[in-house]
C-alpha cells in the first residue's frame, strides 16, 4: 500500500524533527475506496520526499483473543467485508499534560511538531491508542469500555 492509493481521503499530520511527517488518512464520500485491511492501518510516516517508513501497526493486546475476529464476524453478518475502525484523529500530549489535535481540520493550517517526551495518540471509533513514532506501533490503551463493536 502507499499512501498515493487513498486519492481523495482527507489527511491530518504530525511532523518530526528530522522534517519526516505522520499522516493519517480519514475518508470522506466522495474518496474511493481502500482494502479492509489499508483503511484500519492508515497512518503512515512518511520522509520530505514521500516516501513510506513504515506503515501502523495495531496492537490490540489489551482487548479479548477474539475481539477483531468477532467484530469483522458481526460486520459480515450484516453484508459489510469486516470491520473498518480507522485513525482519525492524531493528538500530540506535551509532558505537561496539555494536549493539541494536530492539523484538526486536515488542511495543513495547525500541524504540530513532535517534540522529545511528547506523546502521540490515535483516536478512531473509541479507542485510545499511543503511537511510537519509531516503529509505527500502535498499543490500544482504552481505559474505559471504548465501543467494542
Amino acid at each position: 500500500m502507499k499512501p498515493t492509493d487513498f486519492s481523495g481521503w482527507r489527511d491530518r499530520k504530525l511532523s518530526l524533527p528530522n522534517s519526516d511527517t505522520i499522516v493519517c488518512f480519514f475518508y470522506r464520500n466522495e474518496a474511493t475506496m481502500v482494502s479492509l485491511y489499508n483503511e484500519n492501518h492508515n497512518v503512515f510516516r512518511l520522509t520530505p520526499k514521500g516516501e513510506v517508513v513504515w506503515q501502523v501497526q495495531r496492537d490490540d493486546s489489551i482487548m479479548p483473543p477474539d475481539w477483531w475476529e468477532t467484530m469483522h464476524r458481526i460486520a459480515r453478518e450484516q453484508g459489510l467485508d469486516g470491520k473498518r475502525k480507522p485513525f482519525t484523529y492524531l493528538v500530540l500530549e506535551y509532558p505537561d499534560g496539555s494536549r493539541i489535535t494536530s492539523d484538526e481540520q486536515g488542511d495543513g493550517s495547525n500541524i504540530a511538531l513532535w517534540e522529545p517526551g511528547c506523546i502521540i495518540h490515535l483516536y478512531g471509533s473509541g479507542n485510545d491508542y499511543v503511537l511510537d513514532p519509531e516503529t509505527g506501533v500502535a498499543k490500544n490503551v482504552e481505559t474505559g469500555p471504548g465501543r467494542p463493536w
